[in-house]
């Protein structure tokens, strides 16, 4: 018997599921509702009351069953703070359950008035979630006294979830259309930077580079022009590189540094984005013709050396992704002026690609400490494959750390491309899953032909600070899980083991979220950490750990010089190259 009542309220519950999702909007889904319940509780009376759309401290009802207009009239909308079953629990989120109608006016005296020439027993009464806000009640009157069984009382609370559901869905609507624009520009924006990452790769030299890469850039933030702006010999002004859709602006047009838009960015190396173009702002004759504008720095080795921009004719036509898209474009440029430049050496070349692949800087995270430890290895002349980034802007930031298998050129492309596609994912929309970003620069490994039969691990790591709270979420895609150290000494894993990337389309990936308070530490690490000591090799993840709980105290420098003193072979011999961030809660 108890197998058969749960089947029917599953039967029950399914074609509540199948009447709401034909709902189209919340006033169908409350009358869907109302109707539902009454029929799955044997009610007389139902209402279905939501926080009104312009103010949340106000209930609005959206559907009672027995009541007509001029009955609701004067309590269509009403004060969340009203004395009565819903807006309490609209208020408490609990539910209420009221056998007697004693009990119910000595508790609600203002149902006298509400109920009219109705005279209710019993009361029903649940919640309607949304998230972890409460947007409304269901609620279910008896003619009769009547206490809803247990059994029951799982049913309705199912069908309110059901009908928050369907509001969610009809209410975010335009969130998810929005939400699919920017999937749709997130996908054409990285297959413009797989072109540019390919196109760095199989250029022999930055002239060649440029004449590719500006008509992406111009396509892909709908510019009318673009430039890339190189520093001279002298270092006191930049020099035309490369052009598209400027026919005026002739390649000897020099911009000394600190004037103009261009100049600007050269001196202070902040990207620039312009909704109006001022008389101060524009040096070069084709500019004089453009509206907006944005630019940035291209660095080497910590110095700019010049400038990318994009223009337009409109104004007001770039925003701060846009600036993003060209950063990465930039990093681009800035590989092949750094391995043109250092041709000659071999070992300079790889030196110097390597920190070129590496954040020139580290910026300043509000609320953290950070500090980094990047070791090549000495094993071989040819550079390896281990990276790591520090981003983000306001109270969302990140952290990023992988390994390319193998090494030379191709593991260092590898390693570049899937830093800068990694960035301009997480930073397309900072709201996104971690799991859904590293689907999709799986995705983008997989199309590129650089990989070969190489993979890629990641460790992607977001920081947030919310009214002083502090949180980290992880994802791993077959990386080691970083190792949080609370300030007290103890440590643990934060993360859950994922699949490599760049080998397989359906990949196993998943989020895991620790609060991070002050004094604690979250460490990113690669293997060539815990193979640092050649003497050791087999220790070195408990040497690390133990590492990590000793210096719990110090600051993030000092964690990783603790994590070098106590790791690092003393010959200076690696095994493999070593990458280590440190973040400490302030």
């Amino acid at each position: 018997a108890r197998e058969r009542l749960a089947g029917n309220r599953l039967h029950r519950l399914q074609a509540i599921t199948e009447v709401l999702a034909g709902a189209t909007t919340p006033e169908e889904v409350a009358q869907a509702t109302v109707g539902a319940a009454m029929s799955a509780l044997g009610a007389d009376a139902a209402g279905f009351t939501v926080r009104a759309d312009d103010d949340p401290h106000t209930l609005q009802v959206l559907a009672a069953s027995t009541w007509d207009d001029g009955a609701l009239a004067g309590w269509r909308r009403h004060p969340i703070d009203t004395p009565a079953p819903a807006p309490e629990i609209v208020r408490t989120g609990r539910s209420i359950f009221i056998e007697t109608r004693r009990e119910l006016l000595a508790r609600f005296p203002i149902v006298k008035k509400i109920e009219k020439d109705q005279r209710f027993g019993g009361f029903a009464g649940v919640p309607v979630p949304l998230g972890s806000e409460v947007l409304g009640a269901l609620s279910l009157g008896f003619h009769r006294d009547h206490m809803v069984p247990p059994e029951e009382r799982g049913l309705l609370v199912s069908i309110a979830h059901q009908a928050a559901i369907a509001l969610r869905r009809i209410r975010s609507g335009e969130d998810e259309r929005r939400a699919r624009a920017t999937a749709e520009h997130a996908e054409d924006r990285l297959r413009k930077l797989q072109a540019v990452s390919d196109a760095a790769n199989a250029s022999t030299g930055l002239d060649e580079l440029v004449e590719k890469v500006l008509p992406l850039v111009c396509d892909a933030v709908l510019a009318h022009g673009a430039s890339f702006l190189l520093l001279s010999d002298n270092g006191k002004e930049l020099r035309v590189k490369g052009k598209v859709g400027v026919e005026e602006e002739g390649d000897d047009t020099a911009i000394p540094l600190g004037a103009g838009a261009s100049g600007r960015i050269a001196v202070t190396g902040r990207p620039l984005v312009i909704d109006e173009l001022t008389t101060e702002d524009v040096i070069s004759r084709a500019l004089r013709k453009r509206r907006s504008y944005v630019g940035v720095a291209v660095r080497v080795g910590g110095r700019v050396v010049g400038v990318l921009h994009a223009s337009s004719r409109e104004p007001g036509a770039f925003e701060d992704d846009d600036a993003d898209f060209l950063q990465s474009i930039a990093d681009s440029l800035a590989l092949t002026i750094d391995r043109t430049r250092s041709f000659d050496q071999r070992d300079r070349m790889a030196t110097a690609l390597e920190r070129a692949l590496l954040p020139m800087s580290l910026p300043h995270v509000p609320g953290f400490e950070i500090a980094t430890m990047y070791r090549p290895s000495r094993f071989g002349d040819e550079v390896g494959g281990d990276f790591y980034d520090v981003f983000g802007d306001g109270d969302v930031w990140y952290l990023a750390i992988g390994d390319v298998c193998g090494k030379g050129p191709e593991a260092a492309a590898i390693m570049g491309m899937t830093r800068i596609a990694l960035r301009s994912l997480a930073r397309e929309d900072d709201a996104r899953p971690l799991p859904e970003v590293l689907q999709l620069l799986n995705s983008f490994l997989l199309d590129s032909e650089l990989m070969g039969d190489r993979f890629c691990t990641v460790c992607v790591a977001r920081l947030e600070i919310s009214d002083g709270e502090g949180t980290v979420t992880t994802c791993l895609g077959g990386h080691p899980p970083p190792l949080l150290v609370q300030a007290d000494g103890s440590l643990d894993t934060v993360g859950t083991p994922g699949s490599l990337l760049g080998l397989f389309e359906d990949v196993s990936l998943h989020e895991a979220r620790a609060d991070i308070h002050r004094g604690d530490s979250i460490a990113l690490f690669t293997d060539g950490v815990t193979e640092l000591s050649v003497e050791r090799p087999d220790e070195g993840e408990s040497m690390l750990r133990s590492a990590l709980v000793a210096a719990a105290s110090d600051d993030a420098a000092g964690i990783v010089k603790t994590v070098e003193r106590t790791l690092l072979d003393p010959r200076g011999e690696l095994r493999d190259d070593a990458a280590l961030i440190v973040a400490k809660r302030l």
